[in-house]
């Protein structure tokens, strides 16, 4: 079979992508998704700048209108394939109350068969994401329905246990020296659970000492985060504005900025909400609100003016 291009091959898998997600969802909620998608996962394939979607944009076939530059052709192929299975995994999870069950079939029917086989070429196993997909779906519903009181279809019947047993159905159980986890007997003699004893006594000092209040995160983040990336953060807070104003404000490159929104994206701080728009998380909100609120009387906010004055 005749090699596909690298810009080829995911071109028509990103519209194979967003056609199954417009079916299931919306057009606009797919478009978003995908594009989101894309800018995330940048920070690890940077070869995926070379993608392009033009935001509500439609193709002549009624598709998002997606183009990929050739310079992806020089890129090798496992790392192409990686990106793909990166993206299709993303999306089915962002929009995985709507994705069902059969969300590869149908991006294999939309793909068509020849992309579909050169996929496999990129080490890419759809067939092995579609049973992770089913198990995923099958464990929701499960969830869902033990939720409800409705296990087996049957409302009313009383919700079984997450784990599958209660205090009842233990009769003894066993911790073997030097061992992490401690092993659980029912009255037969059959193994139930094995517990981790290092998540049980973390669990146990947290509850009590309050300890639990504190966001290991947090403390990373603030580890994390560079004088320019807060400035951004605190600019993104206080207003609307377009890459060019943030980049002259922060006086830095466009690659630059966009390598600071990458690393801020991979901590939670902001988000892409479409292909070219990003925003403050609530997390990202809630760490620069405290931030602000912490700062000395002496150390009050410098205005966006007089910082780009102090830096010229």
């Amino acid at each position: 079979m005749k090699q596909v291009k690298n810009s080829v091959l995911i071109e028509v898998v990103l519209k194979a992508i967003y056609s199954v997600s417009s079916r299931r969802t919306s057009a606009k909620l797919a478009e978003e998704s995908l594009g989101s998608t894309l800018r995330a996962l940048e920070g690890k394939y940077d070869f995926l700048k070379y993608v392009t979607i033009k935001p509500g944009a439609l193709s002549e076939g009624g598709g998002l209108n997606i183009t990929v530059s050739s310079e992806i052709d020089s890129i090798s192929s496992e790392q192409v394939g990686k990106s793909i299975e990166s993206i299709i995994r993303v999306v089915y999870n962002d929009i995985n109350a709507e994705a069902g069950l059969f969300f590869i079939t149908e991006l294999k029917k939309y793909a068509g068969d020849e992309i579909s086989k050169s996929i496999k070429e990129y080490f890419v196993d759809l067939d092995q994401i579609q049973v992770e997909q089913h198990y995923a779906y099958n464990r929701r519903e499960r969830k869902k329905a033990i939720a409800e009181g409705a296990v087996g279809g049957k409302p009313g019947k009383k919700p079984e246990s997450l784990i599958g047993y209660s205090w009842g159905d233990v009769s003894h159980w066993k911790h073997e020296p030097g061992s992490l986890y401690c092993t659980i007997y029912d009255k037969e003699g059959k193994v139930l659970d094995r517990i981790n004893l290092d998540a049980i006594i973390q669990n146990y000092v947290e509850r009590l000492s309050s300890y639990k209040d504190v966001d290991p995160k947090q403390l990373e983040r603030e580890a994390r985060i560079y004088e320019k990336e807060y400035e951004l953060l605190r600019l993104m807070f206080e207003r609307d504005m377009n890459a060019d104003t943030a980049s002259n404000i922060l006086r830095i490159t466009k690659d630059e900025l966009n390598k600071m929104i990458r690393k801020l994206s991979n901590m939670e701080m902001v988000q892409y909400v479409t292909y070219d728009t990003v925003e403050l998380t609530n997390i990202g909100i809630g760490y620069v609100s405290k931030k602000e609120k912490n700062k000395k009387p002496d150390l009050e906010e410098t205005s966006t003016n007089e910082l780009v004055e102090s830096a010229k």
